[in-house]
C-alpha cells in the first residue's frame, strides 16, 4: 500500500506524542500555547538563576541564593507562547519504495500525522507542504490553529491520484517554504534525503535563518544495504528503469559505499547548520521511537538521534 487510510491517520491521534515539539527561539506571538520560548522575563515556569545586573526587575530577586552568595542574584522563567509549525512532506517516486514492513511513503504520512497532532493538541498553529506527487508539484498551506489543517493534510497524504510526474528537487521547495513561512516557525522536513547536495543545503540554511528546522529521514533497510535477491527491475523517477543484480558482491559493496557517503554528507550537513536530525526506518517501531526522538531533542539539545531497524511497527 503506497498511501496510508485516512481513518488511521485520524485514529493516531489518540497515540501522538504530547509536549515534544520544543523551541529553541523566541515565539513571535502573543497567543498562549503548548511550546517554551527562549526569551526572558516573568513567565510560567522557572528555568535559571543568575547574578543580578543593572536593568533587571528586583521582584525577580532570589533572596536565598542572595543570601548564601553574598552578592545579588535574580530567578529566570521561561514563558509559554503558541508558534506556528509546518510539516514537509517528501511526494517524490523515491518515497514509493519498501522492503519491510510498509513503504517510504507511508511511513512518513504517520510521521507527519503524528506531529500534526502533537501541534494541535499543544494549541499551535499547524501548516504543511508537499513537494512532489502533488497538484502542480508544489503545494503550501498555511498554518492555522485548527483542525481543519490536520484534515487538509491527511486528504493529501492519502491522494492516490497521479498529480504530478515529474520529479521536483527539495530545495526549489525549500527556498518557497522559506518566502512563505513566518519567522519563528518550528519545520519538520521529512524525506528519504537520497540527495543532500549543495543546493538543498543552501536552502536549508535559509530555511533555518526563518526558524527552528528539523530533519526528518524515513528510509527502507534496502536503502542502506542490499540482500541476495537475484536479479531485480527498479522503476526509478521520471520512469526510468534499472536492473540490479542483487547476487554481484562488487554492486553491492558499491551500493553500500554510496548509502555511506549520503549519510555522511547529511551528517556533516545537520553539523555545520545545526539542525535537528531523527532518522526512521520502514521497520522502526513509529510510536516509541519517534516519541523518544523529539522528547530528545527538545529536552537535551541532542540534534541527532538515529532509531535502529527493529522488527516492529505502528
Amino acid at each position: 500500500m503506497l498511501f496510508p487510510d485516512f481513518k488511521e491517520l485520524v485514529e493516531l491521534g489518540r497515540l501522538a506524542p504530547r509536549g515534544t515539539l520544543s523551541a529553541r527561539r523566541k515565539s513571535v506571538s502573543n497567543l498562549t500555547g503548548d511550546y517554551k520560548s527562549p526569551f526572558r522575563g516573568r513567565g510560567l515556569e522557572f528555568e535559571e538563576v543568575r547574578e543580578y545586573v543593572a536593568g533587571d526587575d528586583v521582584r525577580n530577586i532570589d533572596w536565598r541564593v542572595t543570601a548564601r552568595t553574598g552578592l545579588p542574584h535574580i530567578k529566570l522563567f521561561s514563558e509559554e507562547r503558541e508558534r506556528s509549525v509546518i510539516v514537509c512532506i517528501d511526494r517524490n517516486d523515491s518515497m514509493r519504495f519498501g522492503t519491510r514492513v510498509t513503504f517510504k511513503s507511508v511511513q512518513a504520512a504517520k510521521v507527519a500525522a503524528l506531529i500534526g497532532w502533537s501541534a494541535v493538541q499543544g494549541s499551535n498553529r499547524l501548516g504543511a507542504s508537499f513537494f512532489g506527487n502533488v497538484p502542480g508539484g508544489m503545494r503550501f498551506f498555511g498554518p492555522r490553529r485548527s483542525r481543519n489543517s490536520l484534515w487538509r493534510m491527511f486528504h493529501m497524504l492519502c491522494d492516490p491520484a497521479e498529480l504530478y510526474s515529474t520529479p521536483v528537487k527539495m530545495d526549489d521547495h525549500l527556498l518557497l517554504l522559506s518566502r512563505a513561512s513566518a519567522p519563528g516557525s518550528l519545520f519538520f522536513i521529512i524525506s528519504d534525503f537520497l540527495d543532500p547536495g549543495a543546493g538543498v543545503k543552501k536552502a536549508l540554511a535559509s530555511l533555518h535563518r526563518r526558524g527552528d528546522v528539523v530533519l526528518i529521514s524515513v528510509n527502507d533497510p534496502a536503502d542502506a544495504l542490499f540482500s541476495k535477491a537475484g536479479t531485480l527491475l527498479f522503476t526509478g523517477e521520471g520512469g526510468k528503469k534499472a536492473v540490479v543484480d542483487t547476487d554481484d558482491r562488487k554492486g553491492r559493496e558499491s551500493y553500500e559505499k554510496q548509502w555511506l557517503q549520503n549519510r555522511q554528507t547529511l551528517d556533516d550537513m545537520v553539523k555545520v547548520l545545526g539542525l535537528g536530525f531523527v532518522q526512521m526506518y520502514t521497520n522502526s517501531q513509529l510510536i516509541v521511537e519517534l516519541s523518544g526522538g523529539l522528547r530528545s531533542l527538545g529536552r537535551t539539545g541532542v540534534r541527532h538521534a538515529e532509531f535502529g531497524r527493529s522488527a516492529g511497527a505502528a
